[in-house]
């Protein structure tokens, strides 16, 4: 029995030749999609850069590695090791060790969790008792924040039907990808 990606030399010429233009064909409809998206994602961090500024994707990244509790950590020991540089630079700092406690009341994180999930356009899906002043400000914030994000998209329709669309290049790399990956990739 043969397996598929296995071929053997049960495989006459004429069925690898079929095999190789059928691969070739899929192959340069993966690539081409591949230059578009590229294409896609060139543009996207122009208009980020745009409007956010030089940090913007940087900010971007790390808002969605501070998603996860692994995320979070990595986000921690870099911050860490970057104050550790800092220091041996002379670089006056802030060594608090409970930087990272949220001391704001819970009616306040209530409403920053709400109006975060609301930008992010997820549903209303709120973790406090609905009855609770948490509960509240939790759907006040979703609400706040799913009126900015339509009011923002709004926006940046109006603007991009007055502008041209950004061109992007035939750049076969990830213009995104972190330092780490795009090492690995090359």
């Amino acid at each position: 029995m043969t397996t598929a990606g296995h071929n053997s030399g049960d495989v006459s010429d004429k069925d690898r030749k079929v095999l190789f233009f059928i691969n070739r064909k899929n192959y340069l409809e993966a690539q081409a999609a591949q230059k578009a998206a590229n294409a896609r994602m060139k543009q996207v961090g122009k208009v980020i850069k745009a409007d956010l500024g030089e940090y913007g994707l940087d900010q971007i990244k790390t808002y969605e590695k501070a998603q996860t509790p692994e995320g979070q950590a990595k986000l921690k020991a870099k911050q860490e090791a970057e104050r550790h540089a800092m220091a041996f630079a002379g670089v006056p700092i802030n060594t608090q060790l409970d930087i990272f406690t949220d001391r704001a009341p819970l009616t306040e994180r209530a409403y920053r969790d709400g109006e975060e999930s609301g930008l992010r356009g997820d549903s209303l899906s709120n973790p406090y008792n609905e009855g609770s002043a948490e509960g509240q400000e939790y759907a006040r914030g979703w609400h706040d924040g799913q009126g900015a994000l339509f009011a923002g998209i709004k926006k940046k329709e109006e603007e991009a039907s007055g502008d041209e669309l950004i061109q992007a290049g035939d750049d076969d790399g990830d213009p995104f990808a972190d330092d780490d990956h795009r090492e690995a990739a090359e």
